[in-house]
């Protein structure tokens, strides 16, 4: 009862944060559940817990959610999702993952001027397809769809919404797939549970917050969390060397 407690706070704040500049709850609740549970079960649970976060992020904003964007990229995350449940049990070293998405966040935040990483709507599918792929690999990846939201064209409630609902995406393929491989969810319901209602609290303080923040506070807040969880998926990546 006190991990259930202990980790519902915890959810609380994090999806708090992930409410106002659109990440870096999901990051931080992962590294917090490494104290409290064994690694097998916490990327299938976070997974449920993040995707009622994203959910009910993405419908409290849902007046700025971008359609053909968030369809493109739900006809690549399913495809993902099947080839990497056929080779989560065949790949011994999944931590190379966290090294590709370090260095594509940190490439998207100091890359040249010149190149940009700007992509139409309809290349989201691409973006569906890998982290589709990753989902059942790393956890929480927000990090690596961050950086394609990072463009003058949406609005700040656009990017939290939008990032919201494909994350959303991702964490729903991920259940059948951890089904599919022997995960039992109803032996966590207690916990399930309690951490779902902590992260809907959460998350409705964090779309009120967002309201009353500049566009140029929400980037610099937004690039911040961006470079943290970078450096976080790298010290991750090396501590397993």
């Amino acid at each position: 009862m006190s991990e259930i407690i202990s980790l519902s706070i915890i959810a609380i704040v994090t999806s708090t944060l992930s409410g106002t500049i659109g990440m870096g709850g999901g990051v931080l609740l992962l590294s917090a559940m490494t104290f409290f549970l064994p690694i097998s079960v916490i990327v299938p649970i976070h997974g449920v817990v993040q995707l009622v976060s994203n959910s009910s992020r993405s419908l409290f904003l849902r007046t700025y959610l971008r359609k053909k964007l968030i369809l493109s990229f739900s006809l690549g995350a399913p495809l993902g999702a099947i080839g990497s449940t056929y080779l989560i049990t065949q790949i011994t070293n999944k931590h190379y993952f966290f090294l590709a998405i370090s260095l594509t966040i940190l490439f998207a935040l100091f890359r040249p001027k010149n190149v940009k990483i700007d992509l139409p709507e309809k290349y989201f599918f691409i973006i569906g397809l890998t982290v589709g792929f990753l989902g059942l690999f790393v956890g929480a990846t927000g990090p690596f769809i961050a950086p394609f939201f990072l463009s003058e064209r949406f609005s700040k409630e656009e990017i939290v919404a939008n990032k919201a609902m494909v994350q959303t995406i991702g964490h729903l393929v991920k259940i059948p797939a951890f089904l599919s491989i022997g995960f039992f969810y109803q032996d966590y319901l207690a916990l399930i549970g309690s951490l779902i209602i902590a992260t809907i609290i959460g998350t409705k303080i964090g779309t009120k917050l967002l309201g009353k923040i500049n566009k140029n506070l929400f980037n610099r807040l937004f690039k911040g969390a961006l470079i943290f969880a970078a450096f976080k998926l790298l010290f991750k990546f090396f501590y397993s060397l």
